[in-house]
Order: structure tokens, then C-alpha cells, then sequence
């Protein structure tokens, strides 16, 4: 998954991904490198950067898109069990998008030492969501819900990286997963900062907007009390919701979809495959979230918060299984079909 050695590492990602707009805003270069900054939803070149590292490039999951096509396993990659998942919780449940499940696992695992931290997303105010490092219950709920829109959390986890913190958990979308995943080839250190991390939990994701213009957007249409939620009700419904002072508000998503990244179009993940588990809507079932089991770890740290009484499982209906395979696969279409029409110009060849 690596990109070749370059000393024009940063020169490269300037002008090959962030000039070219289809930075996805996952935050994987902000702290990483000194001259990259985060600032309401957009990643910032503060300064040109002479050293002779590539770090930055290798990470970002919109490089060398050619060199990586994900496995085939399904539409949703390896996985351990599919099943259903809620909080038994009633404040988190009535905090969370759905079902509370990320929310109850990362305080499962704060409670019995799992984990140190967990990095989420905030829910933004009078800039966008940004990354934050959650330590207890409190600072979990702060950040319950869906956000829609790029945070650049990886930039909050690589901070806690470089002060010093281990045992942390990364909640994030595929595309950050996939930078994580990257992160592991980094020299000289790669391994000792994947390490860092003990836990990934992953989000579907079809795609991300563009925080500004859905901001200006929203502004243009009326909406300017703080956003406590957006919603995206399955299909058949095609409306993009947003909620203020506890009342709804329903936009065609004909009217949202010019907003979406552009880097978006070249994701062929929709399920977060490189996450130790994942997790998303149960299409059809209200209050209930699909958990991708995948890696050892994922099903230990879930099994134990359904042992401490902070979840409750049921079947996953097999009809449901198909359908989201079948979605996955055709993200992974559409990702590939974008590459080869070759829309990103010839930066790579």
C-alpha cells in the first residue's frame, strides 16, 4: 500500500491531491507533518516543507489509488460474523444516531481499562466537526451521532501519538482506516505508532460533504441555530435531514449531493475494511446497528461489553447480509470505474 520513496513528498501531496481537490480531509498528514493544519474542514498549508521524507504522501488514502484494490471477500472484505447490536442504555441510545454501539463499546472499554482514549468526532458549533480525545462517558456522549462531513480526526491521533499516549481506540471512516492501515509502512517508526492504537472501529460511509458548502448551503436556506444532527433516513425516503433546537428539517438530497467530496468518487470501501470491527444502520430496522466483527480484538472488545450489560445482540436477518454486500460491491464499482476513467488526471503514472 505504499507510495515510492520521494523526497518531494509534500510538494507532491500539495499539488497532486489538495490543489487538485480530492483531499478527503481525513486529517492522516495534519500533526504528522508541522506544515499542515486543520481549520473548518479544510486542511491548510501553513508552510512548504524541505525535508526529505514522503511520510505525508504515503499516508493519504487518495495516493496511488491504483496499487490498492481491496479484496474481494464479499463486498464488505474479511470479516468474523455480521450481526445486530444496541445500547441497553437509554441515554445512549437516546443521545446516539441509532443504535449507541460505538458509544457503548469505547465506554465498555475506558471502564474496564480496554482502552486509555478514544478518538471521535465532536459535533462541531460555529467552525466544523473536528476531532476530539474522549477519556470518560461525558466526553463520549458529548460526541454521539453522525456527522456527514469530514472531521480530520487523524490529525487529534496523531497528537496523541507523539505526546506519548498508547492504548487508544480510532473511530473513523474507511478512508482513515485505510490511512491507519498505511501507517504501518511508515519508516522508521510505522509499526511503533500503528501500535499505538488498540482498537478500530470503523463507520460505513458512502460518502462525506464538503463541510463548507453544506455550511453555506444550510445558511443560504435559513438554518442558523447550531446543528444538533443530520440524518439520512434508508431509501426510498432520497432526504438529507437536519435538526436545530429539537425540530427537523428535510432537504431533498438532490440538493445535498452536489456537496459530496470529490475525493469521495474514488472510494471503494463502504464498510471500513481495514477496522478490527465496523459499523452502520441496519437498513429497515430503526434503533439497531450492524456490527462487522473482523479481527480478534473487535470481537473481544465487543463480546465483553455485551458481558458487562452495555449491549444487546439479535440475528442479523440474511436478506439484510445480501443487500449490504451488494451495496458494498457496487461502492466498489463505482471507486474502480472512477480510477480508470482516469478523473484524477495523470498524477500517478
Amino acid at each position: 500500500m505504499t507510495v515510492s520513496p520521494n523526497p518531494e513528498g509534500q510538494s507532491r501531496l500539495i499539488e497532486e491531491i489538495i490543489d487538485k481537490g480530492i483531499c478527503v480531509r481525513c486529517g492522516a498528514c495534519v500533526g504528522l507533518c508541522p506544515y499542515f493544519h486543520f481549520f473548518d474542514g479544510k486542511v491548510v498549508v501553513m508552510d512548504r516543507c524541505d525535508a526529505d521524507t514522503w511520510n505525508c504522501l504515503q499516508l493519504c488514502p487518495r495516493a496511488n489509488p491504483e496499487g490498492d484494490i481491496l479484496n474481494e471477500s464479499g463486498g464488505i472484505g474479511s470479516y468474523k460474523t455480521v450481526t445486530m447490536a444496541r445500547a441497553t442504555d437509554k441515554e445512549i441510545r437516546e443521545t446516539s444516531q441509532y443504535g449507541g454501539t460505538v458509544s457503548s463499546i469505547i465506554i465498555s472499554g475506558l471502564q474496564s481499562d480496554q482502552i486509555g482514549s478514544a478518538v471521535l468526532t465532536d459535533r462541531g458549533g460555529a467552525t466544523s466537526p473536528e476531532g476530539r480525545l474522549a477519556r470518560n462517558r461525558k466526553d463520549v456522549l458529548d460526541c454521539a451521532g453522525s456527522r456527514y462531513s469530514a472531521s480530520g480526526s487523524l490529525s487529534i491521533l496523531n497528537g496523541c501519538i507523539k505526546d506519548g499516549e498508547d492504548r487508544i481506540a480510532m473511530v473513523g471512516v474507511p478512508c482513515q482506516m485505510e490511512a491507519l492501515a498505511r501507517m504501518r509502512e511508515l519508516m522508521p517508526d510505522g509499526e511503533e505508532r500503528y501500535g499505538r492504537v488498540s482498537l478500530k472501529i470503523g463507520l460505513f460511509c458512502t460518502w462525506a460533504l464538503d463541510y463548507r458548502q453544506l455550511d453555506a448551503f444550510l445558511k443560504k436556506e435559513g438554518v442558523k441555530d447550531p446543528v444538533n444532527k443530520f440524518d439520512i433516513p434508508p431509501p426510498p425516503s432520497e432526504v438529507f435531514r437536519v435538526q436545530t433546537q429539537g425540530k427537523w428539517r428535510d432537504f431533498p438530497l438532490s440538493q445535498i449531493r452536489p456537496f459530496v467530496q470529490k475525493g469521495c468518487s474514488f472510494c471503494q470501501d463502504m464498510t471500513a475494511q481495514e477496522a478490527d470491527l465496523s459499523v452502520g444502520t441496519v437498513e429497515g430496522i430503526e434503533g439497531w446497528n450492524t456490527v462487522v466483527l473482523r479481527t480478534d480484538k473487535g470481537a473481544e472488545i465487543f463480546n465483553e461489553a455485551i458481558e458487562e450489560g452495555w449491549l444487546e445482540t439479535q440475528a442479523f436477518p440474511e436478506d439484510n447480509l445480501e443487500h449490504l454486500k451488494e451495496a458494498a460491491q457496487n461502492k466498489r464499482e463505482r471507486g474502480k470505474k472512477s480510477i480508470i476513467k482516469g478523473v484524477r488526471g495523470q498524477a500517478w503514472e
